[in-house]
């Protein structure tokens, strides 16, 4: 009955923090000239579901039809390159969790986060490497 508690608990969580998302980051649209916080635009934004590392461990990971993308793992680095995650991030995938972020973040926002992940959580990866259509 504990594991029961804990996992309502954990997917109520998540589900709270992707419902708060969109409030918050309208108060932090980048004013012109503003810099944008990447970071901080993932761990609003992506990190319910991908986990503060980018190793998909997270409140969420029990509660989603299908485990969100690890981007530690080496299978990341080979499979996505950087114009692939940013329609990803734009417009989503269907058939899973991941919906796409154009209607809440801006362009630059998007290719911030992105550059984040790559840099954060997937240093090794290439830009040349050929886009997923499984992935």
């Amino acid at each position: 009955m504990k594991l029961d508690f804990r996992f309502s608990q954990a997917a109520t969580s998540a589900l709270l923090l992707v419902l708060a998302a969109p409030v918050s980051l309208a108060a932090d649209a980048p004013q012109s000239g503003a810099s944008i916080d990447a970071g901080a635009i993932y761990l609003r934004v992506c990190s319910a579901c991908h986990g503060e590392k980018g190793d998909a461990n997270s409140l969420a990971q029990g509660a989603l039809a299908k485990r969100p993308r690890n981007f530690t793992a080496p299978e990341a680095r080979l499979r996505l390159n950087r114009e692939y995650m940013i329609a990803i991030v734009r417009d989503g995938r269907p058939h899973t969790p991941m919906t796409g972020r154009a209607s809440r973040l801006s362009q630059q926002e998007i290719e911030a986060v992105v550059d984040y992940i790559r840099a954060r959580f997937m240093s090794a990866a290439p830009d040349s490497a050929p886009a997923a259509r499984g992935s």
